[in-house]
């Protein structure tokens, strides 16, 4: 073991270091204790041996500043006494020494003590290292738990549909890999448009989860549900008092509940019109007052807005603030309607299919090829919502391994309603250069002038499947082949078109 020793008479210096090398140890003898402490500062010893009167510095402050050292704090320091020092070899111990010695030295007495100081030291680097190993194996632990943690909860997520958003189609791919951006600025505002159904609020929580899980509050407000005398109380909260039947301790408002998540304002448009200048006021300062309130409050959350109306006609209108609707749409997000991005009407029908069938215990495997040229043909005017409320409802009334078309009959029983929202056919905005929000095709059955079919049915019965491709045939043939015109002719879509030419290959 390495061994410091502090002597300032030579003589007894070198005897002291001869016998701690005939012990096996490595002694390092030093006469100046000011130049001991230095040594011991740079390089550790796992000993230091220094007797207690000598001159410059002596050994109880030479003690209490190798203790108060962080590399020499760690070494044994037993200290060498005379007849008269008992008093202080007894505070030394006090003061963090390790032990002491009598003079003249026994060397039993000092071979003991250096044994144990040695065993001390062997303890300690011992633990240290199972210390060090320990926290090595917990952290390694830790990280494992927390990897099966983020998986569960994103396996609860895409279970549950939280925040989960099922994408095939060009169109929303692009729109989830501007939504991760706008995920990885928090302060920036979001508002997200499109017609009722098409999955607002959902886009918004993947907004806030991103790939991952967010841990942190999503508040949510329906701003056409909150009474306008109540709607800034329930944003802003208030103080005790502050109006007639308000709390007598007050109240956060769901901006101080947002914390560092994300506060998400469902139907923006509904926002009383006197408050929309106070919301540009927090998104501008980050800080708002309670209702009554003097103290001022710190907003660190993310603002999501989504509405299903033309909200630029409402700010030409003066029915909505000019300037907010341009501080809320920094970050603007356009949901297309279902209609227009049919890629993904299997992959969300399958999903919703599986979920319900879980929920309900029943026997549901996957869609039928029948089922899903419905599905496709159908307009779904209320997107996806109505794609979800169609499965949940078949999957309760009916049981069996593939969902059928005759599971979905009631959605030919009345007239659909019309194919093109409100808010789609008025919508106007710009969403980049020539980007224009599409017109939707017209779906509605075809019909004369009388509201009559064009088809006439024959008495016998006849193959509807053999009549839908010979259809199908003829329209492309009257358009040389060309898929885009035949499939524009027949009133579907493209892809609609394609499905049935690659059934009729399979056939």
């Amino acid at each position: 073991m390495r061994i410091l020793v502090v002597d300032d008479h030579s003589n007894s210096l070198q005897s002291l270091c001869l016998l701690l090398k005939d012990l096996g140890h490595e002694p390092c003898g030093m006469e100046n204790p000011v130049e001991a402490l230095a040594v011991a500062r740079k390089k550790f010893f796992p000993l230091i041996i220094t007797d207690i009167r000598m001159p410059e510095m002596d050994g109880l402050e030479l003690l209490t500043r190798l203790k108060s050292d962080p590399v020499a704090g760690a070494s044994d320091v037993v200290l060498i006494t005379g007849h008269g020092d008992m008093a202080t070899a007894v505070d030394a111990l006090r003061n963090g020494a390790y032990d002491y010695l009598n003079k003249p030295i026994n060397a039993r007495e000092l071979a003991a003590v250096v044994d144990r100081s040695a065993e001390r030291q062997s303890l300690v680097i011992e633990n240290k290292e199972l210390r060090t190993d320990m926290d090595r194996k917990v952290a390694e632990v830790a990280a494992d738990i927390r990897k099966d943690l983020d998986e569960a909860r994103r396996a609860l997520r895409e279970v549950e549909g939280v925040g989960f958003v099922i994408a095939e189609s060009q169109a929303m791919n692009e729109l989830l890999r501007e939504a991760l951006i706008l995920h990885a600025e928090p302060s920036v505002s979001v508002l997200i448009e499109g017609e009722t159904g098409t999955g607002k609020e959902v886009l918004s929580r993947y907004i806030h989860n991103g790939d991952g899980v967010n841990d942190a509050p999503f508040m949510d407000i329906n701003c056409a549900a909150i009474p306008h005398e109540l709607f800034e109380s329930e944003l802003f909260g208030h103080e005790a008092g502050a109006f007639t039947g308000s709390r007598s301790d007050g109240a956060p408002g769901k901006l101080e509940q947002a914390g560092k998540g994300t506060l998400f304002l469902d139907e923006v448009a509904e926002m009383p019109l006197m408050l929309q200048p106070k919301l540009l006021r927090v998104l501008e300062e980050r800080s708002f007052y309670r209702v009554g309130g003097v103290k001022k409050r710190s907003f660190t959350a993310r603002v999501v807005c989504a509405g299903n109306r033309n909200m630029s006609r409402m700010v030409e209108q003066g029915t909505f603030r000019r300037d907010l609707y341009h501080r809320l749409r920094v970050g603007h997000l356009y949901i297309p309607p279902l209609r227009d991005r049919p890629e993904d009407i299997q992959a969300l029908a399958e999903h919703f299919l599986s979920r319900e069938a879980r929920r309900k215990k029943k026997h549901f495997k996957g869609l039928s090829p029948s089922i899903l040229e419905v599905l496709l043909h159908y307009p779904w005017p209320g997107n996806v919502r109505e794609l979800e409320n169609t499965i949940e409802r078949a999957v309760l009334m009916h049981d069996g391994e593939l969902l059928l078309p005759a599971h979905v009959g009631f959605l030919h029983q009345s007239p659909p309603e019309a194919s093109v929202s409100p808010f789609f056919s008025e919508y106007t905005a710009v969403r980049g250069e020539g980007d224009r929000i599409p017109e939707t095709a017209d779906t509605r059955p075809h019909l004369d002038l009388k509201g009559n079919s064009l088809v006439d049915l024959p008495q016998e019965p006849i193959n509807l499947e053999e009549l839908m491709d010979s259809i199908v045939q003829m329209a492309l043939d009257r358009f040389n082949g060309n898929k885009s015109k035949a499939a524009e002719y027949l009133g579907i879509s493209r892809y609609a078109l394609h499905r049935r030419m690659l059934g009729k290959k399979e056939k």
